[in-house]
């Protein structure tokens, strides 16, 4: 009789198969051979049209298709590749009387008003914009900006108003003086002014302490103005544009607000585009 128990044989028939590669190692300088080194090309991440189609000449019969430029990385098609700065010195919106530039330098205040010393920040208003300087932190009453601001002076706008705030961290910040600055004269004629002017606060009118203002302006060209059929509605109607307020109306704001001018009032109104409660709003803060 034979042995009928497994053998070899059968024991080599049950382990058949492939067995399982081994991952090659990593070669690090193979590897380091495909990475691109120095100088990046001139054409890297820029659109480029493929030579081929540059030099294609147009069938007859058939529109010549447009040519296509390279792109370059950054460009804005809303500034036509402008910076900024640029920007705004290109574009001129309508009834523009010129640009002028407010250096606020510093300010010598009356009083520190807190338990702390104060953080104070300037803020400018031209016609119906708005510009803050940076905080000068624990500048008390002796806060140093040096901080220039450019805009458009509209027509008809013969002043700015000037407002300092005291930042605070877990309050709203509190107006601590102010002041309605006419522009002087001499801006007009090409000169730079560089004048102290009194602040109003709760110490009186002029009694807040000082502010130095340095002051210039530049004239521009007339802006071409918009046409007729771009100033219509959609049924080809032009639109009124009504007075925002009346004398009534500024009347009683300055009853309600004597220490403030009455420009002053007239601006926030032109500001808050009539809005009754929104001018009493700001009147309040800038009254403290």
């Amino acid at each position: 009789m034979s042995d009928s128990g497994p053998g070899p044989s059968s024991a080599s028939a049950v382990m058949a198969g492939p067995l399982p590669t081994k991952k090659a190692p990593l070669n690090i300088a193979e590897m380091k051979k495909k990475v691109l080194l120095g100088d990046l090309p001139a054409d890297f991440l820029r659109l480029t049209v493929p030579q081929q189609q540059q030099q294609q000449p147009a069938q007859p019969g058939q529109p010549q298709q447009p040519q296509q430029h390279a792109v370059p990385a950054g460009f804005d098609p809303a500034t036509g590749g402008l910076s900024a700065m640029e920007s705004f010195y290109t574009f001129v919106p309508p009834h523009t009387r010129g640009r002028i530039a407010v250096r606020i330098t510093e300010a010598k205040l009356t009083k520190n008003y807190g338990l702390v010393r104060m953080d104070p920040y300037c803020r400018v208003r031209v016609g119906n914009a708005i510009f803050e300087t940076p905080t000068s932190v624990s500048g008390a009453k002796t806060p140093k900006w040096n901080r220039i601001v450019n805009a458009y002076l509209p027509n008809g706008v013969e002043s700015i108003y000037v407002q300092i705030f005291d930042e605070r961290a877990f309050t709203q910040d509190e107006c601590i003086a102010w002041a309605h600055v006419l522009l002087p004269e001499g801006i007009f004629n090409g000169e730079t002014i560089d004048e102290w002017y009194p602040l109003s606060g709760q110490q009186g009118e002029g009694k807040e302490g000082l502010i130095n203002l340095v002051i210039s302006f530049a004239p521009v060209d007339a802006p071409v103005q918009n046409p007729p059929q771009l100033m219509a509605n959609v049924e080809g109607q032009q639109t009124p544009e009504g007075p925002l307020y009346t004398d009534e109306e500024v009347k009683e704001l300055n009853e309600m607000f004597p220490n403030i001018d009455v420009e002053v009032i007239r601006s926030v109104l032109d500001e808050k585009r009539g809005d009754k409660d929104g001018t009493v709003t700001a009147l309040l803060e800038m009254a403290g």
